[in-house]
């Protein structure tokens, strides 16, 4: 089963983080290979999405449960349907000396052995990408709201 572990410390807070990888209806903006999602149900704790998934020619879609645990851990498991066996990914939120420590986990196996194997690869590839994504929608989300405050005291 293909498994991707990533740590880094961004210089954000664990609140700042945990909101951009909790904010579900905007991963077909930023995260790579994501290009719907549709939130069935969103409260406190947890979100049942669509998330569709495509990458040439091919273009899945499976329902996600996500669990919140805020700011601390956001959990994300492919709940049923689409072309996935299993995945797992899981975003760890600890404060650390200028910002936030920040431990991404994805495992993911896929039904068929051929799609395994042609889409292993891809989905890799995307799996390292996620970090990078997610740290460049926080340093955005950053920057636009510094700029909503200095226009909103201007």
């Amino acid at each position: 089963m293909p498994r991707h572990e990533e740590q880094k410390t961004l210089a954000y807070t664990a609140d700042e983080l945990f909101a951009i990888v909790a904010d579900v209806k905007d991963y077909p903006s930023f995260v790579p290979w994501c290009s719907g999602a549709h939130i069935h149900r969103e409260d406190q704790r947890e979100i049942i999405a669509d998330l569709e998934i495509g990458f040439g020619p091919f273009r899945e879609s499976f329902t996600s449960q996500v669990t919140l645990d805020r700011p601390r851990q956001v959990l994300v498991r492919a709940t049923e349907g689409g072309p996935l066996e299993h995945l797992t990914n899981t975003w760890t939120f600890t404060p650390a000396d200028g910002g936030t420590h920040v431990d991404f986990v994805i495992d993911f196996q896929f039904k068929s052995h051929l799609l395994d194997h042609v889409a292993n690869n891809m989905f890799h590839e995307a799996a390292t990408r996620m970090m990078g994504a997610f740290e460049s929608r926080a340093h955005l989300v950053h920057m636009m709201a510094q700029r909503h405050r200095q226009h909103s005291s201007s």
